[in-house]
């Protein structure tokens, strides 16, 4: 089964389900088939700049991934989703990573 999120295809990836009960599981950018956020995550994780178009990618793939996810219950999901917006470069994601890491979200 796929889910188009904005421009992003996903598909479900039986051997990688998300490990919680929730009723709309985030996708995992491993499991998306236009090979767009493919491309972002790869060019963040290489530490390389970012286009314009990657970041607007890896925004659409960050927001759906922290309002779906299960989170820890002292972590505030708003304001969580409020930073993405603020996201501009590459350090911007690292810090943001970070601080996802510590609600307890890996979306990397």
């Amino acid at each position: 089964m796929s889910e188009q999120i904005g421009p992003l295809i996903f598909v479900e990836n039986p051997d990688y389900p998300y490990p919680f009960e929730t009723p709309l599981p985030p996708r995992f950018w491993m499991n998306e088939t236009t090979g767009r956020l493919a491309d972002a995550v790869e060019t963040y994780l290489r530490n390389d700049e970012l286009s314009a178009e990657q970041m607007e990618i890896l925004k659409i793939y960050l927001r759906q991934y922290i309002e779906r996810a299960v989170i820890s219950d002292t972590a505030d999901r708003r304001r969580l989703l409020e930073q993405v917006e603020t996201l501009r470069r590459v350090g911007d994601v690292e810090r943001f990573a970070d601080a996802l890491s510590d609600a307890g979200l890996e979306p990397f």
